[in-house]
């Protein structure tokens, strides 16, 4: 059975992540007191994912969340 490019294209991304973009991202890190619990969830996973990007060592070890990032979820709550 074939799938068009299309129907692909729209199932893709529903998964995993949530959808919030990271300019979206970026511009609620301007007003810390602005971010809900989604945005701060994916900030989580994004902190997450840095995490296993460090691990790889090499030139990846000096990968590091901006400090914006930091003080919007508190350095206790990052991996």
């Amino acid at each position: 059975m074939l799938i068009s490019q299309e129907a692909l294209s729209k199932t893709q991304g529903k998964q995993g992540s949530s959808p919030l973009s990271f300019a979206e991202l970026r511009r609620r890190l301007g007003r810390p007191s602005g971010l809900n619990d989604a945005h701060r969830q994916r900030l989580r996973d994004l902190s997450r994912r840095a995490a296993r990007v460090r691990a790889l060592g090499d030139e990846y070890a000096g990968v590091e969340l901006s400090e914006h990032v930091k003080a919007a979820l508190g350095e206790a709550e990052l991996v």
